[in-house]
């Protein structure tokens, strides 16, 4: 696991998992980021979830820029999330689905390892 991925992993623990260990969807990363002493505006809209994250990211790192950081970070924060918003979805596609956020398949497969959900790999 990353730094970043870690980092975020932790954010959930922290402040979006309900009371059984569950992810409260949708992930909120202005919450969060309120949460964690960061000033910033709610949020409307999945790209608006996408700004948050990554300018969370970038008040966790501020040197992190450079490398991609809060990218990765934005990344990690909410890519679980959106996997099991749509995990039950009719005719779920999940290579389609990693394809439309633009991700590269092997990394959405680990993500569904680190998540249990190595059945909606196949």
């Amino acid at each position: 696991m990353t730094a970043a991925s870690g980092a975020a992993h932790g954010l959930l623990l922290r402040h979006a998992a309900t009371s059984d260990g569950q992810l409260a969807l949708p992930v909120d990363p202005a919450a969060i980021a309120r949460a964690e002493g960061v000033d910033m505006p709610p949020v409307q809209n999945a790209y608006g979830r996408w700004e948050a994250a990554v300018a969370l990211g970038r008040a966790l790192e501020p040197d992190g820029a450079e490398f991609g950081w809060p990218g990765d970070f934005a990344y990690a924060l909410l890519m679980p999330a959106e996997i099991m918003r749509v995990m039950f979805a009719s005719d779920l596609d999940v290579p389609e689905m990693a394809r439309r956020f633009g991700v590269p398949w092997c990394q959405v497969r680990r993500r569904l390892a680190m998540l249990g959900l190595e059945a909606y790999c196949e």
